[in-house]
């Protein structure tokens, strides 16, 4: 297996088509097909099946594309390194942030972080860990900054806090149930969570258990910020955010926190690397710029 054979097939398997794909490496689809067909000759096994509205992988490509996704990425963080040796201006990093922490923190870590690599190729999605930790398992992302409950993460990770933030319970303004005080009067609101174990979801859910609460049972799966900002403001839903976000004015508008006495548990951001993959230059270099910007000590 060559590393072009596999970036062949990966970006195959991503577009959904040789055509995209030739297009998106600038490569003539005869190239491409033949990287292909060479690979999957070393392997001995059919890869892909070419249909009239695409590519679809079999079951052998479906196991290969797990491999392969962390065999490239542990290559560009290789040439990455050999780049940064050459050159500190250069390099690349992809990490998932949390929205609180990309509101907050992230602006003046970005900025430094800029004018001490100005060449790098940088990349962002939202850090909500249902999202996040496939594809920092799978090599497309260097680190995740997330609200994590750090003892339910997989042995894989590793993971320091960064800082704690406490929630607030919030609805939109004229919501039913916007004045009420104990969290069981919400049991059987319809809540907005972040479906993935990891995240505070659990947390929130084992204090309702520690009340001596039912869970509640009617749930929006939902690790997208903007879709709860929606839902938030246009529906019955409530859901816990974190305190912080409310401090802008786009996020708070349209919403109300809700006067709940009970002691909700602080919520943890923190980041999560893997194990077994050193960060690159500039991956370390963002986050060193993100703890300065939260003043934290290196």
């Amino acid at each position: 297996m060559k590393y072009h054979q596999l970036k062949a097939f990966l970006t195959v398997a991503e577009q959904g088509s040789i055509r995209a794909a030739a297009r998106s490496l600038h490569l003539s689809q005869a190239a491409l097909t033949k990287a292909l067909k060479e690979l999957e000759q070393d392997l001995g096994v059919s890869l892909v099946l070419r249909t009239a509205r695409g590519v679809q992988l079999t079951a052998y490509g479906q196991r290969l594309r797990i491999r392969a996704q962390m065999v490239v990425s542990e290559m560009r963080r290789a040439e990455d390194d050999i780049a940064h040796m050459r050159d500190t201006g250069t390099g690349s990093v992809a990490a998932a942030i949390t929205p609180t922490t990309a509101m907050s923190f992230l602006p003046q870590a970005y900025n430094a972080f800029r004018k001490r690599m100005p060449h790098a190729q940088v990349s962002f999605i939202e850090g909500f860990t249902g999202v996040a930790l496939p594809r920092l398992r799978d090599g497309s992302l260097d680190f995740v900054v997330a609200v994590v409950v750090a003892e339910q993460l997989a042995p894989e990770f590793d993971y320091f806090e960064l800082y704690r933030s406490h929630s607030a319970i919030v609805a939109r303004a004229g919501h039913p149930l916007a004045q009420c005080t104990t969290l069981a009067e919400l049991v059987d609101a319809e809540w907005l969570l972040n479906p993935s174990p990891e995240s505070s979801t659990r947390r929130l859910l084992d204090f309702f258990s520690e009340q001596g609460l039912p869970q509640p049972q009617r749930v929006i799966e939902c690790p997208s910020f903007v879709i709860a900002h929606a839902l938030l403001r246009g529906s019955d839903a409530i859901a816990a955010l974190p305190a912080p976000l409310l401090d802008y004015r786009f996020v708070e508008d349209g919403l109300v926190v809700l006067p709940i006495v009970d002691p909700i548990p602080p919520i943890a951001i923190g980041v999560v690397t893997r194990r077994d993959s050193p960060l690159t230059p500039a991956a370390s270099l963002l986050l060193d710029c993100l703890r300065d910007a939260i003043g934290l000590p290196r």
